[in-house]
């Protein structure tokens, strides 16, 4: 027998060289001779009985053995040191559904702070708890990380305690990429309308009442709507919420890189580069959202486009309103490839002019039997632009069949109606298309599978 330690004290092994008996076999030694032995060698955490048993039995057939005699408590690492947001964030803003079906809008986007008001609260890291080796002396853990986080503008350390942080400024707290900041906002309390002007402000927005026909508001932030927003322009860096609707006659147009949330929509046109949620109802309107598209409610008339899954309640009307949805389209993708179109059909014209210029200059050379330097030099340079131009012609293709396939992804995209489906509705996802001819009761939920709609 020997024995060894392995993984720094924690695990005790013993090596077992069979000997051949003189009457024939192999000697074996006893389990409680084993852990004589072990002791006798200072091992005092329990045997592992099963280990050795099997090491046992291929002892016998007269192979050595290394096996697993006795293991120790491995060491806990410390945990790291964390932030606590004290503000729920959360994921975006998700309205509660009262009993009555209506829906809860006391919610904001806006988290509005004062200066000291605790934000977060950062965690030390611990300890660990120290382990056992098998001769039963302790095994020190690893700590934890401290964390040290980055804040952002208009926020710091509490002077009390550095583990609390605090804001250092009146705002609205919110969280971009991951840092934690206080933006200063504009608030509007009342209507955007003559009273105000347009809005144009770089960070957050809130209007305290109703955003007026012909105006318009430009944020580098979030918005918040209290009120309706009319036949206007709304756009916005952040989020967007709006509690009343969007509603006019067609000109309105809203548009914003984060989520989007409407109490309803009709007529107008909404862009998300996330997610758009309407509370209620969506009539008439064209929807577009890179991720998704959620109506709780009636979804009839217009266009909804998502790059992921299209979700209502009810589709259609009863009298046939013409109702598209398409899953699976990246409307980001399909814009880039209308300009890259109409850029290779450019550069396409101007390289025709570039050879036809060339053509030009070795006809006269043909004739003349030699040119002048300066069209020498005039021809070199026509040829170094026409590679260029063919070499940025070549990039174009390529990205173009990137976008065209991203432009049109049917595959885990999407379409579910929950309550009823009525004819008039086109269901597409992504090169696929479904006339919907009779009434279908939901749940339904659509899909593209072997080149065509499935429905389960």
């Amino acid at each position: 027998m020997e024995l060894k330690i392995a993984k720094g004290g924690l695990e005790a092994r013993l090596i077992l060289t069979p000997i051949r008996k003189d009457e024939g076999g192999y000697a074996v030694p006893s389990l409680s001779e084993l852990e004589f032995f072990l002791k006798e060698k200072g091992v005092l955490t329990p045997m592992d009985t099963a280990s050795l048993e099997a090491g046992l039995v291929r002892m016998a057939q007269g192979m050595g053995v290394e096996a697993v005699a006795a293991r120790g408590i491995p060491p806990i690492r410390g945990k790291d040191g964390y932030l606590e947001h004290l503000i729920d964030f959360g994921g975006g803003f998700s309205p509660t559904a009262s009993e009555g079906g209506g829906v809860d809008l006391r919610a904001s986007l806006i988290h509005n702070v004062t200066p000291g008001q605790p934000l977060a609260l950062i965690h030390p890291p611990t300890a660990g708890q120290p382990g056992i080796d098998v001769f039963r002396h302790l095994v020190a853990a690893e700590p934890g990380k401290a964390l040290n986080p980055r804040l952002g503008p208009n926020t710091e350390r509490s002077a009390h305690d550095p583990n609390l942080v605090v804001a250092a400024a009146v705002g609205h707290a919110r969280l971009l990429e991951g840092v934690l900041e206080v933006q200063e906002f504009y608030l509007v309390d009342g209507d955007v309308d003559y009273a105000s002007g347009n809005i144009s402000f770089g960070k957050s927005v809130q209007v305290r009442g109703d955003i007026k026909s012909g105006f318009s508001l430009d944020a580098g932030g979030d918005v918040e709507v209290t009120g309706l927003i009319e036949d206007c322009t709304v756009k916005a860096q952040g989020k967007v919420l709006v509690k009343g609707g969007f509603t006019g006659q067609g000109k309105g147009f809203l548009q914003a890189r984060g989520d989007i949330t409407l109490g309803y929509v009709r007529n107008q046109q909404v862009r998300s580069e996330n997610e758009i949620k309407v509370l209620k109802e969506a009539v008439n309107s064209r929807l577009q959202a890179r991720q998704s598209v959620s109506v709780n409610g009636l979804l009839a008339g217009g266009r909804v486009q998502a790059r992921f899954a299209i979700e209502c309640q009810v589709a259609g009307t009863e009298t046939g309103t013409p109702t598209h949805m398409e899953a699976g389209y990246d409307f980001t993708a399909a814009e880039e490839l209308i300009e890259i179109r109409a850029e290779m059909d450019k550069m396409g014209k101007y390289a025709k002019k570039l050879e036809d210029s060339l053509r030009q200059l070795q006809d006269a050379e043909k004739l003349n039997r030699g040119l002048e330097p300066w069209a020498i030099d005039l021809m070199f340079e026509l040829e170094k632009m026409r590679d260029k131009v063919d070499a940025k012609i070549n990039q174009q293709r390529e990205r173009f069949s990137v976008l065209e396939r991203q432009a049109t992804e049917p595959e885990s995209a999407t379409i579910t109606v929950h309550k009823k489906a009525f004819p008039g509705v086109v269901v597409k996802i992504g090169k696929e298309m479904l006339l919907v001819e009779e009434i279908m009761s939901g749940p339904k939920t659509f899909f593209a599978k072997d080149g065509a709609i499935q429905v389960r």
